[in-house]
């Protein structure tokens, strides 16, 4: 008896003795575990100008442009859709385009730390817009929308986001009229945010070199722009105006240009072509 009771005694003693080596790994011992928290990932940062591309499911697609800031999982954005165009309406009253007038539309919405993207316009909000999609890097992809109202209709979305138009673009031009090639070239700087009505500032200097239409001499640019295209104009006096309209290339190295000159009784009235600029 004395033995036994003896045996059970070490062996009491000796758990204990476990039991308190290994009492923050082995919770069986009765010990308090010491497990370190993970804190959580950070929602995505989508924060950027991103161009997005509506596919209807009726067919037919529509860009739209948008300048996303994301906040600790919360995103915002004013989104602008091609101009409506008047007199063009389909049957059921959806008029201008694919998806209608769609300017200024204030979205706001979530994303998370997959990259899982929802945005919509307020219950109370014109056009009512709503879309998903999964964001990877700069690109979205896997997306949906539909829109409410008159043009009431649904389909796929993708999207990029674009690189700050920031640099020194330079490359030829060449009339499509008179076949004369001349030199353009343009210092740009983007701003950092949007204005409050949702554009990009776009500010610096252009010059041509060997078109007889207009001097050559470095005049300023100041312009706003929202998604991959912008208007400018380069006007080294009162009567010269070339009037350019650039479409940035996803990679942001390359802006496709066209342009127009049009001055009354000038010789170069009406002239108009295209280009590309290749960022230096």
């Amino acid at each position: 008896m004395t033995t036994r009771t003896h045996a059970r005694g070490m062996c009491c003693f000796i758990a204990a003795i476990a039991c308190s080596a290994f009492a923050a790994g082995i919770t069986g011992c009765g010990g308090n575990s010491n497990v370190h928290s993970i804190p959580a990932p950070s929602p995505a940062n989508i924060t950027g100008n991103w161009e997005l591309t509506a596919s209807l499911t009726s067919g037919g697609i529509a860009p739209i442009a948008v300048y996303l800031t994301a906040s600790s999982g919360s995103v915002s954005g004013i989104a602008f859709g091609p101009a409506a165009t008047d007199n063009v309406c389909s049957a059921d009253g959806c008029c201008g385009s694919p998806i209608g007038f769609f300017s200024g539309v204030a979205l706001s919405g979530t994303v998370d730390a997959s990259g899982n993207l929802k945005l919509g316009t307020a219950a109370a909000g014109n056009p009512v817009f709503a879309m998903t999609g999964a964001v990877s890097g700069s690109t979205l992809s896997n997306g949906s929308f539909t829109l409410g109202g008159a043009c009431n209709t649904q389909g796929t979305i993708t999207g990029v986001e674009y690189p700050a138009l920031d640099g020194t673009y330079s490359g030829t031009l060449t009339s499509q009229v008179t076949g004369q090639s001349f030199t353009v070239s343009a210092t740009l700087g983007q701003s950092s945010a949007p204005n409050s009505s949702g554009y990009l500032g776009l500010a610096g200097t252009g010059n041509v070199t060997g078109y007889s239409c207009i001097s050559s001499a470095a005049t300023p640019i100041n312009t706003s722009y929202i998604g991959n295209y912008f208007n400018a104009s380069l006007s080294p006096s009162s009567s010269e105006t070339l009037g350019l309209l650039a479409m940035l290339s996803p990679d942001g190295k390359t802006l496709a240009i066209s342009y127009g000159f049009s001055l009354s009784g000038s010789r170069c009235n009406e002239d108009y072509g295209g280009g590309t600029l290749t960022l230096q």
